[in-house]
């Protein structure tokens, strides 16, 4: 495995972090609220059961559109066609990019062992 490191702009990553948070929140409530009422459909089908599951749905909707930004712009080209995964640590511009395959890639290194 590969990985490469690149310097993203700081309201990207700024703006993904808290999609990733909201969306985590969000979906611990609905969880919470679930566990905490699994046999009262009162609650379930309730006004305020209802909104966040939209809110939910909102953003998890905005948060992958952000990664499919994220993807567009930093991902480098030659690395797409081939098995990669990536991480953007909390408080960080760096995307790291780990590259799965051991695959020859043009303008990628390879790792010396």
């Amino acid at each position: 495995m590969r990985k490469i490191i690149v310097e993203i702009e700081r309201e990207k990553a700024e703006y993904i972090e808290r999609l990733n948070f909201e969306l985590g929140f969000a979906k611990d409530v609905i969880q919470r609220i679930i566990e905490s009422h699994p046999n009262d459909p009162d609650i379930i089908n309730s006004d305020a059961f209802k909104a966040y599951e939209k809110k939910g749905a909102e953003l998890e909707a905005e948060y992958k559109l952000a990664v499919q930004e994220i993807e567009k712009l930093y991902i480098p080209g030659a690395i797409k066609k081939h098995k990669y995964n990536w991480m953007l640590p909390n408080n960080s511009t760096k995307l790291e990019i780990n590259i799965m395959c051991n695959c020859e890639i043009e303008g990628i290194e390879n790792e010396k062992n």
